[in-house]
């Protein structure tokens, strides 16, 4: 499940970010050192903020890790409903959706780490490892080709796809989750505690170690 939420977040990520920004920006007339003005500073401001809390909130409180996901990639949906459907006339509602448009990246930092977290045993670990990094090449690879140059600039394949995965992200977000703590409340019931007596054990792995507890 974590590696097609990788390819799904990669898929809108770089359609959104590294094809269509730049053109969208400078659909707004800006002379050029004005775009990165409005652009790269400020959209810099925003989601460095978010990366830093995010991560802080999912530390400090436990439980939070995949509501966090689904929430931040709520804002990335957020901001491309705004870019698709607004008018070219509305600067400032357009300028703010740029600015939160990469929300997600908050959540992906702590989706990493339920990768790490949630997976015991070297040789699972390793696929699960080489897994993400394959859903994050496709993703890549991907995303720059649905935000088609004839649809310029309304992008409507592109928006869709975005709005489209990222909804998905969302769900899948909430199924893990539920999926996680259903085997917790298993394993708690079945009276075997949660413990780190084999945490060093190579082979065994999350499923067959009964004193494991997945991260939420």
């Amino acid at each position: 499940m974590l590696m097609e939420w990788q390819y799904v977040y990669r898929l809108r990520h770089f359609g959104s970010r590294s094809y269509e920004l730049p053109g969208r920006i400078y659909d707004f007339d800006f002379m050029p050192h004005r775009a990165v003005q409005h652009s790269v500073m400020p959209a810099g401001a925003v989601i460095g903020t978010i990366e830093w809390t995010v991560p802080y909130l999912c530390y400090r409180y436990k439980g939070l890790r995949s509501y966090m996901v689904a929430i931040t990639v709520c804002g990335t949906i957020l901001a491309s409903l705004l870019l698709w459907k607004l008018p070219q006339s509305a600067t400032g509602a357009k300028l703010f959706a740029v600015y939160i448009l990469a929300a997600y990246g908050g959540g992906y930092a702590v989706l990493m780490s339920l990768q790490i977290a949630n997976t015991a045993g070297y040789t699972k670990r390793s696929v699960g490892s080489s897994g993400m990094f394959v859903g994050y090449c496709l993703g890549n690879f991907m995303g720059p080709l649905v935000f088609l140059q004839s649809e310029k600039p309304f992008y409507t394949t592109g928006w869709i796809v975005t709005i489209a995965t990222s909804a998905i992200c969302v769900v899948l977000a909430l199924v893990y989750r539920f999926v996680c703590a259903r085997d917790n409340k298993m394993r708690d019931q079945g009276g075997v505690s949660e413990a780190f007596e084999h945490a060093y054990d190579d082979d065994l792995t999350d499923r067959t170690n009964p004193q494991f507890r997945y991260t939420l």
